[in-house]
């Protein structure tokens, strides 16, 4: 039972989130360096502390830093349409009824017809013996 308890231990701790699944947080200071951190900054007393994705461990005045926040990830260009592709005939019909300002009509969701009940069954009455 112990090694049973100990493998779902071992799966649970390699399950649970590690400091690199969190979104990179980058902090950027007033002397204009930016620094990647590990996890979110602690901020108390006027000062912040964080760990880089280095492994080292800073201490700054909270006037030090100019801006903390997520690292913006980059925007991703939109696909190039190959008009002789058949696949992509659905996205060739949106962009051509965006660009004459038609709306697509939503197909509603059908509704299905209820199955039919049975009758329930009869059941012969019992007759009197005589």
């Amino acid at each position: 039972m112990t090694n049973r308890l100990a493998l779902a231990v071992v799966f649970a701790l390699a399950a649970s989130p590690t400091p690199s699944s969190h979104p990179a947080t980058i902090m950027k200071l007033k002397d204009g360096r930016v620094m990647h951190l590990t996890a979110p900054p602690k901020i108390s007393g006027g000062r912040i502390v964080f760990t880089t994705t280095d492994g080292h461990t800073y201490s700054l005045q909270e006037s030090d830093v100019m801006s903390i926040g997520l690292e913006p990830t980059p925007t991703p260009t939109p696909r190039e349409i190959n008009p002789l592709d058949s696949h992509n005939l659905g996205a060739i019909a949106r962009e051509q009824r965006s660009q004459t300002g038609k709306k697509a009509e939503v197909a509603s969701k059908i509704t299905s017809t209820p199955k039919p009940t049975r009758p329930p069954k009869k059941t012969p009455t019992p007759r009197p013996a005589g």
